[in-house]
């Protein structure tokens, strides 16, 4: 939640249009007369949605859009002709303008493996409209028939269903706009259904999305003053194209994509528009205004950079880059780690440096498959983080079997997957004889935060944490030899720590997000 989406797509198209007109040629009597026509139009769409919860989004679709027009008049044998009041129904011109906004909510949900959503909205009449130019054409008076809007409010209601088969992303739509009513010149708009499938993979790569589409759409016809003028304008038609586009993943952030579509079959009636295909350019980001508590997400996490982890010869493998839905395979006989991330959450790449050095520790005991969640709406999360946030890890036992799931401090995570692949730890008695070492927790740190003692002399550490307003709630150590030392802090609660360093030197130690730090110098 908290994902603004943004997308501006541009779709240029240009098409035909014939029709049979009586008139009357310069120098000659009225005969028939071909009216040829061709048109280009260009739409730049700006898109916004914005997740209000991890199921709904609302969004708004705002349509700019340019038309331009030539005509020529032919006689039947196909020679150019000059009629008298040539500019009484055509123009050579251009036009632009913004068209019918869109404003919608959209709700999605996982079931069964499947990603549903459906959308309910309405187009807002701000388009440009104009006279019934049937009425002024009998009159005699030049007109317009190009509109940029209806002048109408009306329905828009969607459904769309995805799933990924086998790494391919497998999804498809529903789409009708409904008009109920005419405008102010007697202008009613068909009404408009449309159906799509679509089927796309990265054919092995990680950047680029490659997908192909068949979509049908079925328009019916439009009404002035409630008549279906044949001779012109739309009368009902169907269409269906085929296409394909090519996605480059710039980043987690940011994607540019083309598309081309072209007509596989036209149904038309009277003299419209044969449109001969559709090139389409987009780009598209989206922004993280706020977290599921009101806060704008990601910014306690800036100050927990680390390096990213050595994965070399290691196994780990990217199970899902995009955010999309896959299966999670364990792999027998390992423990399997599934580490679901995002780049904005910094807490992951903690999770990620420690996790390599886990599974570097153990080569042939872990395998680690990361999840790119990219974020907190996309299907993988909605599908498996409907109830955790990041970081957050799904933990598989050599047997195939779920061991834990949690979301949690990064090192406390990769302490706990260490503890799935090696077993517990045995505590250290307490020696009663030992110097005790006070170490506090508070919201600046730790206090103390360098304390020094004697290599080769026991002490016992004793945390007391003594603030909700803090994220130390607990203390991870690395120790010189490899093992570790993870406790955790309960408020107002001693944790007594048993140490001895055997060597002159500096060990550290942290909370388990990696941003409250302390030392320990052995002299």
């Amino acid at each position: 939640m908290g994902r603004l989406t943004l997308d501006l797509m541009t779709l240029i198209s240009k098409a035909d249009a014939r029709h049979d007109a009586t008139e009357t040629i310069v120098g000659g009597a009225p005969s028939t007369v071909i009216h040829d026509q061709t048109i280009a139009n260009g739409e730049a769409r700006i898109a916004a949605e914005l997740g209000v919860t991890h199921w709904l989004a609302a969004g708004l679709i705002l349509p700019l859009r340019v038309y331009n027009t030539s005509i020529r008049y032919l006689d039947p044998s196909g020679q150019q002709v000059t009629i008298e009041n040539p500019d009484l129904h055509h123009h050579n011109e251009t036009l632009s303008g913004v068209g019918d906004p869109w404003i919608y909510a959209r709700a999605a949900t996982e079931l069964g493996g499947f990603v549903l959503g459906g959308r309910f909205g309405t187009t807002i009449p701000f388009g440009r409209t104009v006279p019934d130019p049937f009425v002024l054409g009998d009159m005699g008076v030049p007109h317009e028939h190009s509109q940029f809007g209806t002048g109408t409010v009306g329905a828009v209601v969607g459904l769309d269903a995805s799933r990924v088969i086998g790494g391919v992303h497998v999804d498809g739509a529903l789409l009708t706009i409904q008009t109920f009513y005419a405008n102010g010149h007697g202008y009613q708009a068909g009404d408009r259904y449309a159906a799509a499938l679509g089927i796309a993979s990265g054919l092995g790569t990680k950047s680029w999305r490659f997908r192909t589409t068949i979509e049908g759409v079925l328009e019916t016809a439009e009404t002035w003053g409630g008549v279906i003028h044949t001779e012109d304008g739309n009368v009902g038609r169907l269409d269906v194209l085929a296409g394909g586009e090519v996605t480059w993943l710039v980043n987690d952030d940011w994607h540019l994509g083309v598309s081309l579509k072209l007509p596989a079959y036209t149904h038309i009636k009277g003299g419209q528009l044969d449109a001969l295909g559709f090139l389409g350019v987009n780009v598209g980001t989206h922004v993280h205004l706020f977290d599921g508590n009101g806060d704008r997400a990601h910014h306690h996490h800036d100050d927990a950079s680390v390096a990213p982890g050595d994965w070399s010869d290691l196994d780990k493998l990217d199970a899902s880059i995009d955010g999309s839905v896959v299966p999670l395979t364990p792999v027998v006989g390992k423990i399997t780690v599934y580490d679901f991330w995002a780049t904005w959450c910094k807490p992951c790449g903690i999770v990620d440096h420690e996790l390599a050095e886990v599974a570097r520790r153990y080569p042939n005991d872990v395998a680690v498959r990361k999840i790119n969640v990219v974020d907190v709406d996309s299907p993988v999360s909605e599908k498996y983080l409907k109830d955790f946030t990041l970081p957050h890890l799904k933990v598989f036992g050599r047997d195939g079997k779920l061991l834990w799931e949690r979301s949690a401090p990064p090192l406390a995570l990769t302490s706990e997957v260490e503890t799935s692949i090696i077993g517990p730890r045995t505590k250290r008695a307490i020696d009663p004889n030992a110097k005790r070492i006070t170490i506090e927790v508070t919201e600046g740190g730790f206090v103390p935060a360098r304390i020094e003692v004697e290599h080769g002399q026991p002490v016992t550490l004793v945390f007391l944490r003594k603030t909700e307003k803090t994220c130390a709630t607990d203390v991870h150590f690395t120790l010189p030899d490899g093992s570790k030392i993870d406790e955790q802090l309960p408020l107002d609660v001693p944790v007594e720590i048993p140490f001895m360093e055997a060597r002159v030197g500096e060990i550290g130690y942290a909370c388990g997000m990696n941003m409250n730090h302390g030392t320990i110098v052995a002299k």
